[in-house]
């Protein structure tokens, strides 16, 4: 489950406290307190889930972590995990869309506990226009039904291309964001990542959006998009993509902040998640902290382009200061999540 957002000590939450102040998926998650290192246990291989899941975006919820990822056969495939290592397969979240969208082209969901209920955040082909748009979904389990009764999405952007990737956030004060990229590459324009208030139902946007990070590195190619906001140690981070999904260019990337509107800093040198000769495009996760490490959920294709889509990995998430490192990818690791 999500770390408590006010950054007090695990060890000094209860964990039914800890999972009842869940962040959503794009909060970090905390479950246990004990590391790997010091209970001996062993490392695990990747990939944790070897059939396709691209966009992988995790929910901790009263001890099960659940798997939500951009469809294949289903428009919302669950899968559930102890450890977020071993994952099985539920079934289909979503079997009924929305009446604004048509079939086929659901992307990126993400899920965040409101209250009772749980509120998932997604992309959908909108009926009307040729085009990706984001809106939400309610359900009163983590593997759903999840509906959306809405007529019209709740982001459409028609003007910049649509909107896709979208990421619920709870600030440390309990504010509810969300975060999405306008679908510029599709027409040929500037992607951006945008911020905008949620209402504290989760059901409306609140305000105005503000682009908080564009393209202005020279490791940002084709696009921006995938972000995933956590905080720790009172400083906000902000994880994103960049590049083509499909090859080898796909990467992630970071941003900092001392607030959540900005402005947002960004390094000069590498990004975090490079291609290599185990994985190729690593790219859109999410952070997790389990206990007293950091992970990062994210999916790769095999390099040697062997069939079998976007697969699902785990690696390590460390600080040197400030700056975050990811580890590899690596096929074999050595530490696994303590839960």
């Amino acid at each position: 489950m999500p770390e408590n957002p006010q950054n007090r000590s695990v060890g000094s939450i209860s964990r039914r406290r800890l999972l009842a102040a869940t962040g959503g998926a794009a909060a970090l998650t905390a479950i246990g307190s004990a590391s790997a290192e010091a209970t001996g246990q062993a490392g695990y291989h990747n990939p944790v889930e070897p059939t396709s899941h691209p966009d992988p975006a995790v929910l901790a919820d009263d001890g099960t972590f659940y798997l939500y990822s951009t469809n294949g056969a289903q428009r919302l495939p669950v899968l559930t995990s102890p450890d977020l290592i071993n994952w099985t397969l539920v079934g289909d979240g979503m079997p009924a869309i929305a009446p604004w969208c048509v079939s086929g082209r659901h992307w990126a969901p993400e899920v965040i506990k409101i209250g009772n209920r749980y509120h998932c955040y997604y992309t959908a082909r909108r009926a009307d226009l040729a085009q990706q748009a984001v809106s939400v979904a309610v359900s009163d389990s983590p593997v759903g039904p999840f509906v959306d009764n809405r007529t019209t999405p709740l982001v459409g952007q028609s003007d910049e291309g649509g909107s896709i990737d979208c990421s619920p956030f709870r600030d440390h004060n309990g504010d509810l964001w969300l975060l999405w990229k306008n679908d510029g590459n599709a027409i040929n324009q500037t992607s951006y990542i945008y911020l905008q208030r949620l209402s504290d139902d989760g059901l409306e946007l609140v305000g105005e959006p503000q682009r908080i990070i564009g393209m202005d590195q020279p490791y940002e190619t084709y696009t921006i998009e995938g972000p995933s906001v956590f905080i720790n140690k009172g400083r906000y981070y902000c994880l994103y993509s960049t590049g083509e999904y499909w090859n080898e260019t796909y990467r992630v990337c970071w941003a900092t902040a001392r607030r959540l509107t900005g402005p947002w800093t960004k390094p000069s040198d590498e990004p975090l998640l490079v291609t290599n000769d185990v994985a190729k495009g690593p790219g859109h996760g999410m952070p997790i902290k389990v206990g007293a490490h950091w992970w990062y959920v994210y999916h790769a294709w095999q390099p040697s382009g062997e069939p079998g889509g976007r697969l699902v990995w785990l690696s390590r998430m460390r600080f040197k200061g400030d700056r975050p490192v990811i580890d590899g990818p690596w096929a074999d690791n050595p530490f696994r999540p303590h839960v």
